[in-house]
């Protein structure tokens, strides 16, 4: 955006951050970065004050503000290990990719934000139900999500850890064949039920619990295409469908002969819905990441901390005036949805669209102001 169109979202900012001014946890341990033109034009910045860090946004009012996942006795020293370092958050970042599950729209996807809301649920869960840790979802004012986890237990992770923590989320190196267990007198050579295999069961947690909650739910619901993909025979799948409670018993203490006997495990994983997430951001102990409360200046939408992380809508996070009305000139035609509104805006025409519209295409590069 040019001069004259930075003025303007910035003094739409500015009405913004003298109403609603973020805070940002053990701020002076933080180091913080700013950008007006890019995410970050300059670090290494430091407050020893929320009054401070209000009086500087007030007053340069930045259009990126990031804040550093560690914790530092001199956050605003260079080189960084003159920051001393003593610690850092746990941090997932969730990036919208292009799915095919839906009608991908170019320009402000729903969509997508939907797609990459449910896998940020996914790891949540995962948080939650495998490490016993309680996450803070919070949309990156984009086209994300990015998962905080603010807690001690962290705090002394190692870079591998966290790694490691990344990759156990994304199935990577996850040894599932050994999952399933077989009697010296197995043999899964024919229809046969010879010997016994012992594979997840009702006890059993981490990636095996999830296994096993996978083809429990197609079992119950005699999901024949689910199960076939999961590897049990078509006699089976007939017995499943005349006895489904008999089987589900059997599944509950692990004894997957009694209805599978070559499972497909890479089936059954690719069933869990494995999250890719941005694993450098995991395990970058120096990394700056989007302050949640403040604005995106690619978008003028709030990084909003969402208090039920199962609810996302896009009214969520517009922190400006829908009734407002701001006249932009289109770079390229344009058409949209937004709010319920559709928009066919075409090129080089005098637009009057909602406020939070045309801040958000200004911030796009895809409309300038007149």
């Amino acid at each position: 955006m040019n001069d004259k169109e930075l003025r303007v979202v910035q003094s739409h900012f500015r009405t913004f951050y003298q109403r609603r001014m973020p805070s940002v946890p053990a701020l002076s341990q933080r180091e913080l970065g700013f950008g007006w033109r890019k995410k970050v034009d300059f670090r290494h910045k430091a407050f020893a004050s929320q009054r401070d860090f209000e009086r500087f946004v007030l007053q340069d009012v930045p259009l990126y503000m990031s804040a550093s996942t560690a914790y530092y006795r001199f956050p605003d020293k260079q080189p960084m290990l003159q920051k001393e370092f003593s610690g850092a958050d746990l941090v997932f970042d969730l990036d919208t990719a292009r799915s095919l599950d839906h009608d991908h729209k170019p320009l402000l996807c729903m969509g997508c934000l939907d797609d990459v809301h449910q896998q940020a649920l996914r790891i949540l869960d995962f948080l939650t139900d495998d490490f016993g840790l309680q996450g803070l979802l919070v949309f990156s004012g984009q086209k994300g999500f990015h998962i905080h986890v603010r807690s001690e237990a962290v705090w002394d992770l190692s870079k591998e850890a966290r790694r490691q923590m990344a990759e156990y989320v994304a199935a990577e190196g996850l040894e599932a064949e050994a999952f399933f267990q077989k009697s010296a007198d197995y043999s899964d050579s024919s229809e046969r039920n010879v010997g016994v295999l012992q594979g997840p069961s009702a006890q059993s947690g981490g990636w095996a619990g999830k296994v096993y909650s996978v083809m429990k739910n197609a079992i119950e619901k005699s999901d024949a295409a689910s199960l076939k993909a999961f590897g049990v025979s078509k006699k089976h799948r007939d017995d499943i469908a005349a006895r489904p409670a008999e089987l589900l018993a059997q599944l509950r203490q692990g004894r997957w002969s009694a209805f599978c006997l070559k499972p497909d495990v890479e089936a059954l994983i690719s069933a869990v819905k494995v999250v890719q997430t941005d694993k450098a951001v995991t395990f970058d102990l120096h990394r700056l990441l989007r302050i949640p409360e403040s604005l995106h200046g690619g978008t003028g939408f709030v990084a909003k901390t969402l208090p039920k992380p199962d609810s996302f809508k896009l009214e969520d996070v517009i922190v400006f005036d829908v009734r407002e009305k701001m006249t932009v000139i289109p770079r390229v035609p344009i058409q949209l949805g937004f709010l319920g509104e559709k928009y066919d805006l075409p090129k080089a025409r005098f637009a009057e669209v909602p406020l939070p519209l045309g801040i958000y295409l200004v911030c796009q590069e895809k409309a300038f102001v007149p």
